[in-house]
């Protein structure tokens, strides 16, 4: 700590401050770049006919340009490109920023380099696709994918920091403009090479600022003092307390002894804890992101929080004064409460102190304010015994309900780990009551509490487990009420993403195919049958639900379930569509949530088993030449062999066989009780295990009848074994009903049995129509019925 005197009464103590520190907008605005010229140059290498016309529009356009506009627009990006750099130059240099201007210069030449090295890359590449794509021409000899003047340029003045100034930044403007608008009319580049070029420069001068650190407008204590008295409150003391995401936190005394603490903000740090701010409003809904990366909206939101607060009648520093420090630079003032936090008392926590937190959560929850970081160092146990909460940063007036329910989630696992959750949750049903309590059952899940709190959860597991629990007993008679509280799931945007790709892979091949020809040449009474086997799999679904749950169902109710779980599987993978189907429809028949997983889970382990039998005898019999020598693929033992060998070698890691552990004993611990009380109905068990063999079967057989309605040859061992095989595929894959995995598994297996590929391609696609495509109709015809009947 440096100690200065301001004056002969002012001391200050504060860390010396940097010169020079690096801003994470500057990264943030780098990783921006950086996706945006991978996104330009994906467009102009796939869609090339549509960036081509939009190149040959802008060219049109600009032809017709009066003729004064051009000759200026000509001389601008002539001489703007020589004399634009040296007024910067010499502007750098009347400011004595010597350092940066050799750091705008080396980043002008670096970016002239990259583009070079690019553009000589992209010629020796041969691909006529992508010269055309950023060059316009296909003629290596004439070809300049990338304009180096201008992408220097761009590095120059982000380095220079021009575009932050006013004036400079529309001249900046207007000389890489003309810039462009010359390449365009003189057709040397096109407007994806232009782009990429920009961007390119762009993205250099950010790394540079970012790793060589730009000038720090952090605010000195004096200017603090200096801006703090102006509006009537002169210090006598100024002490740097603390560092926060945005700025910093200090304590303060005032000429008439009053202790205040101050919040100073700058630009600095603007852009600090983006990626968690987006993170966090793509995935939670009604997420707005926190308070955002800029100064000003940090500081009015914390204005307008602490407003609230106050307003609502909830214990809060009250803000006292609001100034700004510089052009860079805010102070918020607030009223000093001498006490320690939450976090500071450890585990030892009273039941008034619990009482008072459970206050304050009640009165936000009634004035709609999400806090939104209720966590230990925000609730403050006051010297006299009150409990004040602090910490207005990210915090959301008029907050929807999602974001309520969060926030009592959040303060609910605060407070069972400052205490104990025992008396944490009694302390809740005290002042909430069991129901207001039971609403952060939907939150209570990592994704939805902040990074602080889910630090703290690695060491305690079991804790939202327990939570749960405990709620749940409290109120054995109420159905607790279901939130969707994520928006996007990282398995969604998967799916979504993979899907995309499916698709087009998809449609590229099923373009090529004539279904009129297909369907013209295939054997009708094949296709029937084929059909027929694929209505044979529902039957055997609702078999397979019904053996594996106790109490009696409806068959009928049941056979549409399966049905609406095929129409379930357009918009989720395979498996985990038709699992949430059954479990919701069991739910439905008055089952228990947990009892109707744990029958779904005994139906899929008794699904696995079963198509791992199969599997096997398909191999033996598959691998079997008439005189019944047993003869397998050699490369079947060889993938088999290091399969075998790789899981045994992986399961020798602790870590690995800890994971594998905690994935599959939560399923045993599902299945065995069920199953050891189905051993008392041999008969349900037994029409459990046959419905999940003839499902296998019937989708086999399917897969045979397909292949027999265009060609005789292919034993039928050999496509059952395919079929096996590529469901395995199908079931790993994140896409909507393995969509384009289980295509092409099944097209690449039945051409290896010796199936013509034509052939091979054709019997897929009437397998995937049969059992994919059109039970979608008569799904989507039964999902809407027992929803109307409430059954599903």
């Amino acid at each position: 700590m440096v100690p200065q005197a301001a004056t002969s009464t002012l001391v200050i103590e504060d860390a010396v401050l940097d010169r020079r520190l690096r801003r994470p907008a500057d990264l943030a605005r780098f990783a921006v770049t950086i996706i945006a010229i991978a996104t330009v140059g994906l467009l102009a290498y796939v869609a090339q006919g549509t960036t081509t016309g939009i190149e040959q529009d802008i060219a049109q356009g600009a032809t017709r340009l009066p003729a004064p506009l051009i000759l200026i627009t000509n001389l601008v990006s002539g001489f703007g490109a020589l004399i634009f750099p040296a007024v910067v130059a010499l502007d750098l240099l009347i400011r004595r920023r010597t350092r940066q201007l050799v750091e705008s210069i080396g980043g002008l030449l670096a970016t002239v380099l990259i583009l070079s090295i690019a553009s000589w890359t992209l010629i020796q590449s041969d691909s006529a696709r992508l010269l055309l794509a950023f060059a316009g021409t296909i003629d290596p000899a004439t070809a300049v994918p990338f304009n180096v003047v201008i992408g220097g340029l761009a590095a120059f003045t982000t380095v220079a920091r021009i575009m932050s100034r006013p004036r400079w930044n529309v001249l900046a403007g207007i000389v890489l403009g003309s810039i462009a608008l010359a390449d365009i009319l003189g057709g040397g580049v096109t407007a994806a090479g232009l782009g990429v070029s920009l961007l390119a420069g762009w993205a250099t001068g950010l790394l540079i600022r970012y790793l060589l650190g730009t000038d720090t407008t952090r605010p000195s204590g004096n200017e603090i003092a200096k801006a703090l008295g102006a509006l009537g409150l002169p210090l006598t003391l100024l002490r740097a307390a603390e560092v926060l995401e945005s700025g910093r936190r200090y304590d303060a005394s005032t000429t008439d002894g009053q202790r205040i603490d101050l919040i100073v903000l700058d630009r600095d740090l603007e852009g600090a804890g983006l990626a968690q701010a987006i993170y966090r409003s793509v995935r939670l809904r009604d997420d707005t992101g926190g308070s955002g990366t800029s100064m000003r909206r940090r500081l009015e939101r914390i204005a307008l929080n602490s407003w609230a607060i106050s307003t609502a009648g909830i214990s809060t520093q009250h803000l006292i004064a609001v100034a700004e420090v510089g052009p860079d630079a805010a102070v918020l003032a607030f009223e000093h409460v001498p006490g320690r936090t939450f976090e500071a008392t450890g585990h030892r926590l009273g039941d008034a102190e619990l009482a008072g937190a459970w206050e304050i959560v009640r009165d936000l929850q009634a004035a709609q304010i999400a806090h939104r970081a209720l966590i230990a160092t925000n609730f403050l146990q006051a010297n006299d015994g009150r409990v004040y909460v602090r910490g207005l940063e990210d915090g959301t007036v008029a907050a929807s309900d999602v974001l309520l329910r969060i926030d009592l989630a959040e303060a609910l696992v605060t407070l069972s780990l400052a205490a104990d959750p025992a008396r944490a949750i009694q302390a809740g049903r005290v002042v909430l009551g069991d129901v207001g309590l039971a609403r952060a059952l939907p939150a209570l899940q990592p994704v939805a509490l902040s990074p602080y709190t889910r630090g703290l959860l690695k060491e305690n597991r079991d804790l939202l487990t327990t939570l749960r629990a405990t709620i749940l007993n409290n109120l054995p008679e109420t159905e607790v009420e279901q939130i969707e509280i994520e928006r996007v799931k990282p398995r969604t945007l998967l799916t979504i993403v993979a899907g995309s790709i499916a698709a087009y892979l998809l449609l590229t091949q099923l373009g090529k195919v004539n279904f009129i020809e297909v369907f013209r040449a295939a054997d009708t009474k094949w296709l029937l049958i084929g059909l027929g086997f694929s209505a044979v799999t529902y039957v055997a679904a609702t078999l397979a639900l019904s053996g594996v749950v106790p109490e009696r169902l409806s068959f009928w109710k049941t056979f549409q379930a399966q049905w609406a779980a095929s129409f379930a599987t357009l918009v989720a993978p395979p498996t985990l569509g038709s699992v949430a189907i059954n479990i919701r429809y069991l739910s439905k028949q008055g089952m228990h949530s947990a009892l109707a997983g744990a029958s779904v889970a005994v139906a899929q382990a008794l699904a696995f088993f079963s198509h791992i039998a199969l599997l096997f005898i398909a191999v033996i019999v598959a691998g079997t030449s008439s005189d019944f020598t047993f003869r397998p693929p050699r490369t079947a033992i060889i993938g088999f062999l290091v399969i075998a060998l790789s899981a045994s070698v992986l399961l020798t890691i602790p870590k690995v066989r800890l994971w594998a552990t905690e994935k599959v004993q939560p399923i045993f611990s599902q299945v065995v009780p069920r199953l050891s009380s189905l051993a008392n109905q041999p008969a349900k068990l037994a029409t459990g295990v046959f419905g999940v063999l003839l499902l296998n079967v019937a989708y086999c057989m399917c897969l045979v009848a397909s292949v027999r309605a265009f060609t005789p040859t292919g034993s039928v061992a050999a496509i059952a074994l395919v079929y096996l095989a590529a469901s395995v595929v199908g079931q790993a894959a994140p896409t909507p009903g393995g969509l384009g995995a289980v295509e092409a598994a099944v097209a690449a297996g039945l051409t290896a049995t010796g199936i013509d590929p034509g052939v091979a391609i054709s019997a897929t696609l009437v397998f995937r129509l049969w059992t994919f495509w059109v039970p979608t109709i008569p799904g989507w015809l039964a999902f809407q019925n027992l929803q109307r009947t409430g059954d599903l």
